[in-house]
């Protein structure tokens, strides 16, 4: 039954790609043909889809639908600058349009993506969409790597971050790790010790410790994690409530271990049984405890027990990954961690039995064992190795709060952030090119093949629904609208910002420029772009190709496993949004 409803998880998320991606193309060919339509231009087709099955010519435009329901295109032949005496479909001569039509028709375009992103973003601000943490103006440091440049620096264990780059944020981890990916140049800490205000600066280096695919792109990644609180909400006449907790209360630690997500919030739960659990809460930024005892989820026997080994296992194309484990845990004992794929497992002096590639048929085969010790068989830098592991066996316990953390971002924060990671993506992407050629002694971890093209889209946007939710989903579509706004208002030629600064060139000098310019210069850039897109195609490839092959990790032999707050995550963990 898991295996069905993984596989219709999976058709489902390809259907939202294909009709996200749809959408956004179709919204920005409908600006184009609308104002076209206003203009007064010849239209030759206006297709909804593409290989069209259906053609029904009204009013001179021939209108199609197709079997591809991958957006549209519109045929708008006296817009193209390059010709310098535009024909219709039919070979028909049409008079040159005016530089104002063809500068408001192409422009209509980008301008329909940013208006089919607010509206839709309109949506994400309403309801809103899952976050991987609450937003912290403030973030306690809970280890810090000493191999990194934070530690040479002078960031310890227990300095509280206020301000980064001389800014005061408001941010989830996953957006403080981001700022500090795109900084170029040094990164500046602000941080109180002791009382104290100290500023760490720090030129930030590739993590071959990032998680999962990360480690392989080459990326910054900080080499030290923070507390990340739980923020819940209790419900009525729940134990939470009785005891206390109030909406919005944050849960630090429990009993004295800081917590690194919801999911490990649970499994402290369902460990600690009937035994009283010291709660660390902060409510208005006041610390205080909060003693009570959890009690088996309502409707659920004493006897329903599951067995776990404290394992987040991964559904990749190459079988079973760890995609964490949490700390104490009994995978986390065993020496697994992040990016392992296990291969099989079987009870002491059983031989191991063929590959298992699902981690439903994994789970299963966990749960046979009960809590008799087993082996687990994974593979680790192209190296087979073995551990022995004994599951937890645990009923799921509850204090009646939701953990659910949501960000509602107004459509305009969703717009201006769109820009702002463009351009600090580009400016990055153009410093680290310089300083490889010794053009500049900035300094950025940004390569060209950090960029992502069609294909690396779509991976993400399934990605998001398949690993996430649909409004995870719905947000990243709104990004990619913008970002196509963004990318064809640049002005070159072919691209809309292209035709738009030639139509602006005619008017201002009134008189266009020559046609052999302008086709010169479309060869060279239709040239550039298809390299470019070739370019983003191996790369978005490469990294596709990891979701089949696990990143490698250091050897477990004669090494610690990763530091408590990288292990986050529990098997079989529902959303975060289910009861605690």
């Amino acid at each position: 039954m898991e295996s069905l409803l993984n596989i219709l998880s999976i058709i489902g998320s390809l259907v939202f790609v294909f009709v996200a991606i749809g959408l956004c193309i179709f919204s920005h060919e409908l600006g184009h043909f609308l104002a076209g339509k206003w203009r007064k231009l010849h239209i030759d087709a206006f297709s909804l889809g593409f290989k069209p099955f259906w053609r029904k010519k009204i009013n001179g435009v021939e209108y199609r639908l197709g079997y591809l329901p991958f957006g549209g295109y519109v045929e708008l032949p006296q817009v193209d600058a390059t010709d310098g005496i535009p024909k219709s479909a039919d070979g028909r001569e049409l008079p040159r349009a005016k530089a104002i039509d063809r500068v408001i028709t192409a422009a209509a375009g980008p301008i329909f993506n940013i208006i089919f992103g607010f509206l839709v973003g309109t949506l994400i601000y309403f309801i809103g969409m899952p976050s991987d943490t609450a937003k912290m103006r403030e973030m306690t440091v809970n280890h810090v790597d000493e191999k990194g440049p934070e530690y040479a620096a002078g960031l310890r264990k227990g300095d509280k971050i206020v301000k980064l780059n001389g800014k005061s944020f408001n941010l989830s981890w996953a957006h403080f790790v981001k700022e500090i990916l795109f900084t170029v140049d040094p990164v500046h800490l602000e941080v109180i010790r002791d009382g104290k205000k100290m500023e760490i600066t720090y030129i930030p280096k590739v993590n071959p410790a990032a998680p999962g695919s990360l480690k392989a792109e080459g990326l910054a990644w900080p080499y030290f994690t923070v507390r990340i609180p739980v923020q819940v909400i209790p419900e009525k006449n729940s134990i939470a409530s009785r005891a206390g907790i109030k909406r919005g209360d944050i849960i630090a630690a429990v009993n004295g271990i800081p917590l690194q997500s919801p999911s490990e919030f649970q499994h402290l739960l369902d460990i600690a049984g009937d035994t009283e659990l010291v709660l660390t809460m902060v409510r208005n930024e006041k610390e205080f405890t909060v003693k009570l005892r959890s009690q088996i989820i309502p409707g659920l026997s004493e006897d329903f027990t599951r067995f776990m080994i404290g394992a987040n296992l991964a559904q990749t194309p190459g079988g079973v990954v760890v995609d964490s484990a949490v700390f104490s845990s009994p995978a986390h004992k065993a020496g697994l961690t992040n990016g392992d794929k296990l291969l099989s497992a079987a009870l002491p002096g059983e031989k191991a039995p063929k590959e298992i590639r699902d981690v439903a048929e994994f789970i299963k085969k966990i749960r046979s064992f009960k809590d008799k010790p087993f082996i687990i068989y994974f593979e680790r830098n192209g190296k087979k190795l073995q551990t022995s592991v004994t599951s937890l066996k645990v009923v799921p316990r509850t204090i009646g709060v939701s953990v659910a953390v949501y960000d509602y971002p107004s459509p305009w924060e969703l717009f201006v952030s769109t820009i702002d990671m463009s351009w600090k993506s580009l400016r990055g992407i153009c410093v680290g090119i310089g300083q490889k050629l010794g053009w500049t002694e900035r300094q950025s971890s940004l390569k060209p093949s950090h960029m992502s093209g069609p294909l690396g889209i779509g991976t993400t946007l399934f990605n998001s629904v398949y690993r996430s939710s649909l409004m995870t989903g719905i947000y990243f579509m709104v990004v990619v609208s913008f970002a196509l706004a963004i990318f064809n208002l640049l002005p070159f030629p072919v691209l809309d910002g292209g035709h738009i600064v030639f139509g602006v060139i005619e008017i201002i000098f009134r008189r266009p420029l020559p046609t052999v310019i302008i086709k010169g210069l479309s060869v060279v850039f239709v040239t550039l772009l298809i390299g470019l897109m070739v370019f983003v195609t191996f790369a978005d490839g490469r990294r596709l190709v990891r979701g089949f092959i696990p990143a490698k990790q250091e050897s477990a032999e004669g090494k610690k496993t990763a530091p408590a707050e990288k292990q986050k995550g529990i098997q079989d963990v529902k959303k975060a949004d289910q009861k605690r």
